[in-house]
Parts: C-alpha cells; structure tokens; sequence
C-alpha cells in the first residue's frame, strides 16, 4: 500500500509543479453563432441626435419572429403566442391610415415588451382627394413631418413601411394592370392610376421630410408582394433607391387548397430583388389557411427562412379574414396541430431574440 501511494506522488509532481508554477491559459470564448448575413463593410447607417440607434437591427444574427392580431391588446397576445409556440414575439405590427398621428404610448409599450413596433402606414383616400401624385407635389407635407416629428419625439426604434403590396391593383395606392369590376365601393388602384415614377417620388420625399425632422429611428421597409400573383409589374420600376430603404420586405401567404412551398412562392421575387438591390430581405406578412396543407406549409416555410442567411425573419399574420374579406383563417392557434407543428420547426432554426 505504501508503495503505490509513494508510485502515485511521484507521477503526480510534475502535474502539480506545473500548475504551481504558472496557471494554465483560459480557452478562448467561441465566437457567436451568425446566422443572417453581416452588414457590409463599411456600412454606416445615419443617427440624428437624441433618438435610438437602429444600425444593429437592419442586420440581426439572428431571425426575427414577428405577430400581427387584430386585438386591441396586441402586446399581450404577443405575449400568449410567445407562451405556445416558445418564441415571444420581437416585432409587433400595427396598422394605421394616412392622417394618424403616431401612437407613442402603443409603440412605447411594445418596446418595454422586448419588440420592436412595426407601423404599418396605409392610404384610403377615398373622397379627400389624396393620391400619390399629391403626396409626390407636396401637398401632405405638414402630415407627413407631424408623424416624423412624432416618431422622433417617442425616441425608440420604430420599423416603418407605406404604401405596401404596390404591385398589384387591390390597394388604391396600387399598380392598375389588371382592373377590377367586383364591387365598386371598394377602392382599387385603378380608380387612381398611379404611375411607379409618382409611387418612387412619393415614398422619397417622405423619407427626406422624415431625415430633415431628425426621426432617423425609423427603420423603413419597401415590400412589395410577391410577383407570383402579378408577374407583368416588374419591381425594379418602383424602387426608390439604396439611400430611401433599409429593409426589403416581401408579402406571401398560402391561401386555400393549392399547395405552396417556399421556393416557390417567394425566391422568384428574391431573384428579381437581388437584380437591383442587397439589402436584408424580410417576410413581414404570411400566414396559411386552415386545412390538410397548412402545417406543411408551416414546415417548409419557416425552414426557408432559416435557411437563407438574406432573409432576416417574419412577421404571422395571426387573424382570420373570412367572411368579411373572402379569404383565409390565419390564426395559428385555430388548429392545434398547427400550433405543435410551429413549435417544433422555430427549434430548427435560429428564430428569436429579446430586443435591447
């Protein structure tokens, strides 16, 4: 027994001598997983005094998982879609129309939440006489600086985007190529004509009335929706320049039976992007029917979005739109099988992180 301990001490000192002698070096922490695509180099976004920086949300590691809902409380239905699906919302959308005033209590609430808003700016002029054309003449420009200055005041990042979908002829503010007999309460594009040069002057003189108030927390999002459902209008007509735009979002849903994947239903428009521009692509609108198809859909979509280090995230639109609208029931938690699916693909990927 002596012998063996005597053995053990001898080949234990020079471990000992060593450890006495100089500590050992710490391994060098690894380098945090990223997931989207870096900001180029050299990229510097401008930030007026006084307001949040917002250069480190135009190029986030990780996917962005955000939520609409038609409720009042949409906090707090971020907070329950959080509690079932395992990933709490970090963009929080909201729709408003052109003469709102920006609601910095909501937005104010949404970012102690862990979300960054997403207002989402709209224009139903019926009878006022407001059209892209008056706002590209400088018409609307006492509103548009009210808002501007309104945002800046809240100081917090605020995700902004108008006008969405503008390649098609559903929403006034549209492109009219294909033109609509259905119901003629219903404003369309073609009851205004825009021109993509009026479209691109209007969304530029927002912008430079938003830069001149100082509300560069404003991160703007251009999003037209996919080119699928309208391939004649070609995007790059109506794009108003790498200087006007930090996201590029691109709106796609699955809606009734036939079966979409997401190569399908948006890399087309990616390519198309990817022509004249490179900046981060998100989805901010999607969402798919109930039914036989809807959770593989659900699969193979937030798969995609993990997959393409371009696109940064999404935003579900959680609300059911039937009758009223003639289309889908988006709500995710109207299937329950839908609600497991989703959970278990947001693990697949790198989805979700608390905003700072």
């Amino acid at each position: 027994m002596k012998r063996r301990v005597l053995v053990a001490a001898v080949l234990l000192a020079p471990m000992l001598t060593g450890v006495a002698d100089a500590a050992p070096k710490q391994a060098p922490k690894p380098a945090k997983a990223r997931y989207n695509n870096p900001a180029p180099k050299g990229f510097k976004r401008w930030n007026a005094p006084g307001v949040a920086k917002v250069t480190k949300y135009i190029y986030p590691k990780r996917e962005y998982v955000g939520l609409f809902t038609p409720g009042p409380d949409k906090v707090a239905d971020a907070a329950r879609f959080g509690r079932a699906t395992g990933r709490k919302p970090n963009i929080i959308k909201n729709f408003y129309n052109w003469g709102d005033d920006y609601d910095a209590a909501w937005a104010t609430g949404v970012w102690k939440s862990g979300a960054l808003p997403q207002l989402e700016l709209e224009l139903w002029p019926r009878g006022r006489g407001i059209t892209m054309a008056t706002i590209a003449a400088g018409a609307e420009d006492a509103y548009i600086r009210r808002l501007a200055l309104g945002i800046r005041a809240a100081k917090i990042p605020v995700i902004f985007s108008f006008a969405h979908e503008f390649n098609a002829e559903w929403y006034p503010w549209g492109t009219c190529s294909r033109p609509q007999a259905d119901d003629p309460a219903v404003e369309n594009a073609c009851d205004y004509m825009n021109t993509p040069a009026q479209w691109v002057a209007a969304w530029r003189r927002m912008h430079s009335i938003f830069w001149k108030a100082g509300a560069s927390n404003a991160i703007w999002m251009w999003q037209p929706n996919e080119t699928g459902s309208r391939p004649e209008i070609k995007l790059r007509k109506y794009w108003p320049g790498a200087n006007y735009v930090d996201w590029v979002g691109v709106v796609g849903y699955q809606r009734g039976t036939r079966k979409k994947t997401f190569n399908g239903l948006f890399i087309p428009t990616f390519k198309q992007i990817r022509t004249f521009t490179k900046k981060p692509i998100i989805i901010p609108e999607t969402g798919a029917s109930t039914g036989k198809i809807r959770n593989a859909y659900i699969k193979d979509f937030l798969a995609g979005v993990a997959h393409y280090p371009n696109v940064i995230g999404f935003i579900w639109f959680n609300a059911d739109k039937r009758p009223a609208e003639r289309d889908g029931d988006f709500v995710l938690e109207h299937q329950k099988s839908s609600v497991k699916v989703f959970k278990k693909a947001l693990t697949k990927g790198a989805f979700g992180f608390k905003v700072k």
